[in-house]
């Protein structure tokens, strides 16, 4: 039976509970009703049980994951820098020379790249000169847990509120 089909067999239980306006007296079978409640109660808690049993192993298998990301990520860093060191060696052997090695082929091409020696500088001069699409300035970002302290020591910030919420948490 699913979750939502046993609360609303509760629910129809708890409708069928009737009582005597005058007396207060109960005018169904509440055994019957209290029975057949503790039943679906009990089959509640297990389908709740499976459920907290999902979400645990679906954890587990995350966090198996992020190891296993982690270990390749560094797998692929080492090989990364082995693979220098031996471009290096080559480098070096052949001396700036095109080498055919039969397997493969040592060669050389011309290339450059930008190095910023004085970044203030470079900067002050882009913006005198209005150069604006050389360089990038970050847009404002607020800080929501200094916001928060505001907040907190009674200042109202427009725009910005406190919300109390509730977690849930499963260990």
């Amino acid at each position: 039976m699913k979750l939502y089909e046993i609360n609303e067999q509760i629910e129809r239980l708890t409708d069928q509970i009737t009582f005597d306006e005058d007396t207060g007296e109960i005018l169904c079978d509440i055994d019957a009703i209290t029975a057949e409640m503790n039943a679906l109660q009990m089959e509640k808690k297990s389908v709740l049980e499976y459920l907290a049993k999902l979400v645990l192993n679906l954890r587990a298998e995350a966090a198996a994951i992020k190891a296993e990301e982690i270990r390749l990520r560094e797998r692929r860093t080492q090989l990364g820098k082995k693979e220098e060191h031996l471009m290096a060696i080559l480098d070096r052997e052949c001396n700036g020379e095109k080498t055919d090695l039969g397997v493969a082929t040592v060669s050389y091409r011309k290339t450059n790249r930008m190095e910023i020696t004085d970044s203030g500088e470079a900067l002050f001069w882009l913006r005198e000169f209005g150069y604006t699409d050389c360089y990038k300035t970050p847009a404002p970002e607020i800080s929501k847990s200094e916001v928060k302290k505001l907040v907190k020591s009674g200042v109202e910030v427009p725009g910005c509120e406190l919300v109390e919420d509730y977690s849930c948490s499963l260990r």
